[in-house]
């Protein structure tokens, strides 16, 4: 992608949204802690975290296979958590064994309400953004 055409995506990105983007950088998104994780965009707006899976297939995955990435035709729609929902951020617990093999992601769980519901969803996110700072700032968390 060239300078203006990465422009020309955030710029489409909050015309969308109807939002300005205050953070943003890639990520994972695990709905279970035996999920393989969806890739995306994690953003930080003024008023939420959104999370917006990026279509394609995994990488590894695809090079045992001869056929083309199955990729959706529809864009799915982004996963949007006010900050007014959020209830906590929370580290996960690590052993030796993630210490010295896990992933160099930082990990975490936000834990929201939905409802009537208190949802938790497990992130990583890139260590090199400072992403989780900004997350925890806007929050108030």
């Amino acid at each position: 992608m060239t300078d203006t055409s990465i422009e020309a995506f955030w710029a489409d990105f909050e015309r969308q949204t109807g939002e300005p983007v205050l953070c943003r950088t890639m990520g994972q998104m695990f709905s279970t802690p035996k999920d393989r994780g969806d890739w995306g965009l994690m953003v930080l707006s003024p008023t939420s975290f959104r999370f917006r899976k990026t279509p394609g297939e995994n990488w590894f995955a695809s090079i045992f296979k001869a056929s083309a990435p199955v990729v959706p035709r529809q864009q799915e729609e982004d996963m949007i958590i006010p900050y007014t929902a959020m209830l906590e951020i929370k580290p996960p617990k690590k052993t030796i064994l993630d210490i010295l093999f896990g992933s160099p992601f930082i990990s975490f769980s936000l834990i929201y309400t939905k409802g009537d519901e208190t949802m938790q969803v497990h992130f990583a996110v890139d260590p090199k953004s400072d992403f989780l700072a900004r997350l925890k700032e806007l929050s108030k968390l």
